[in-house]
């Protein structure tokens, strides 16, 4: 009572919160519960197409019977070192040639001479598939895991390359003469305000270049291996034991999905000014 009136001669109104309601809680929740109906839609379709004999079993099977091959796939004695080995290959892959493109990019944003001389070779790099790479990578760096982190690589070179590229010339022209102005050094300006200003456009082209990563590790155990989630993949195909290669596919699109979080995370983290700037812009 007696803080109420110290309130009120204060001036200060007492605000009562809105009791929240079931349907203010759906509004502001409904694509979640929209991700959850669609999936349930999915696997109910799903379900059915394979119980009713629509499409059969032996291409399409049940997701009950996937769910039952997840134990066996997973407690198969050397699936932790199949695991282990794709994992790897696709950091180690992942790590080689975000640094090249990283390092190519920022050399042709600073010298023109460079990127007119090497950029259509870059170029016509990029244009071949990486697929038909695969059977080369083999016949250089063999069967073991030094072909797969090439192929890796190759996938990991470009999206970074370009998006460092891009992110560096995008600096405004105003904070360049500013930086002029104070006399900073081409280090000093690198370093405070292009290489920020192109992070977030450089954490695009890595969540891009760690899918393709994946998929060309994928690729190369395909083609040769006796290692790795590809071989496991194709083993299980070979052998028609069709919801143990669901199992597989299902936990290298996981794996996938957890690195692309991960990059997702470093992003938020370390680039948290752009954050900020969203906080800011919605307060106003």
């Amino acid at each position: 009572m007696v803080e109420a009136g110290l309130n009120r001669e204060a001036g200060t109104p007492q605000r009562k919160e809105a009791p929240r309601t079931l349907g203010a809680h759906l509004r502001k929740n409904h694509h979640y519960y929209l991700s959850v109906l669609l999936f349930i839609a999915f696997l109910t379709t799903w379900h059915l197409l394979s119980a009713l004999g629509i499409v059969h079993e032996i291409i399409l099977p049940r997701p009950s019977a996937i769910a039952m091959a997840f134990p066996e796939v997973i407690e198969h004695p050397l699936f932790k070192w199949h695991m282990t080995f794709t994992l790897l290959s696709i950091l180690v892959g992942f790590f080689f040639g975000g640094g090249i493109g990283f390092a190519l990019g920022v050399l042709f944003a600073f010298s023109e001479r460079w990127r007119k001389t090497l950029y259509p070779y870059v170029l016509g790099f990029q244009s071949t598939p990486r697929v038909i790479l695969a059977p080369l990578m083999i016949a250089w760096f063999g069967f073991g895991p030094e072909s797969k982190i090439a192929q890796a690589t190759i996938g990991c070179f470009f999206p970074v390359f370009l998006n460092t590229l891009v992110g560096l010339a995008l600096v405004e022209e105003n904070a360049l003469k500013l930086m002029r102005s104070l006399r900073a050094t081409p280090w000093q300006t690198f370093r405070m305000l292009r290489f920020p200003y192109a992070l977030p456009t450089i954490f695009a082209g890595l969540k891009v270049s760690l899918t393709f990563a994946t998929i060309g590790v994928i690729v190369a155990e395909f083609v040769a291996t006796e290692y790795g989630l590809g071989y496991e993949l194709t083993r299980y195909h070979v052998e028609l034991a069709i919801p143990q290669m669901y199992a597989v596919i299902i936990i290298v699109g996981l794996l996938g999905l957890v690195l692309y979080l991960g990059i997702e995370w470093l992003d938020k983290k370390i680039v948290f000014w752009r954050a900020e700037d969203d906080v800011q812009s919605k307060l106003r």
